[in-house]
């Protein structure tokens, strides 16, 4: 309860200030995480053995968790998302097409099976946390 008490002393333009500069901090971090991915994935071991994924995804976590915080307690509401079906059927034809290409070393049957047996999980697990029922 003693950081509602800090929080209700601190001005609320501060609030929103805060708010603005942890939704660039999170920018910056998940910017450097992906960069990492890069690095990694050309050179495997120069990230991970000076900085763990771990703390890089602990430092966005947390970065997350105060962006809902600060957002909530100043009052902040997030729009809704409307989805662009045309970019949304992009990304999906180019994820299945790099879960294809990773498998490209295995049994053509098995790659296709495999292919859709990721792409019907991912709908059924769409359909049960997105679906109206």
């Amino acid at each position: 309860m003693e950081s509602s008490k800090l929080l209700s002393k601190i001005n609320k333009n501060n609030l929103i200030i805060s708010y603005k500069l942890l939704n660039d901090l999170l920018f910056i971090e998940i910017i450097f995480f992906l960069l990492a991915l890069i690095g990694e994935g050309l050179l495997p071991g120069t990230v991970t053995s000076h900085v763990g994924f771990s703390k890089i995804l602990i430092a966005v976590g947390i970065t997350i968790l105060a962006v809902f915080y600060i957002g909530n307690e100043a009052g902040i509401k997030l729009a809704e998302n409307k989805i662009n079906k045309k970019t949304a059927i992009l990304l999906i034809f180019i994820l299945i097409a790099l879960l294809f290409v990773s498998l490209i070393k295995i049994n053509l049957i098995l790659n296709i099976f495999i292919t859709f047996l990721a792409i019907a999980t991912g709908y059924f697990i769409y359909k049960l946390l997105l679906g109206e029922n």
